[in-house]
């Protein structure tokens, strides 16, 4: 498949996680009764966009011809995507930090658009 096809499927996979993570911190913030329902779609959501972002990271790498010699850069982004991914557990338990919460989130994707443009290292 081509490197756009990937790039595509990367981006789809950052919104992701966005979403899943901006939806249940919401629903945590609002504070009302919430159907179990909704909290499984939104975690779900996010799982799928970590799953999309791994999959269509690694065959980037592979069709930019990396995968002998992995550069730093793919170790921060997978920094970025570990934290990313337990950040769900901030949304639903850590609600109360508000902006805060969302401002790390937006510095984590800021940082990962970063690694993934430059490629430092």
């Amino acid at each position: 498949m081509p490197h756009e096809f990937y790039k595509i499927l990367h981006i789809l996979g950052l919104l992701m996680i966005f979403s899943g993570l901006a939806g249940l911190w919401g629903l945590h913030v609002m504070k009302q009764p919430v159907a179990k329902i909704h909290r499984i779609g939104l975690a779900l959501i996010h799982g799928l966009g970590m799953m999309i972002i791994l999959v269509s990271g690694f065959g980037m790498l592979a069709k930019l011809g990396l995968f002998a010699d992995l550069p730093t850069w793919f170790y921060l982004k997978m920094v970025v995507w570990l934290a990313l991914g337990g950040s769900m557990v901030l949304a639903k338990r850590k609600a109360g930090l508000g902006v805060p919460l969302l401002m790390a989130w937006v510095a984590l994707g800021t940082l990962a658009a970063y690694l993934a443009i430059y490629k430092p290292g």
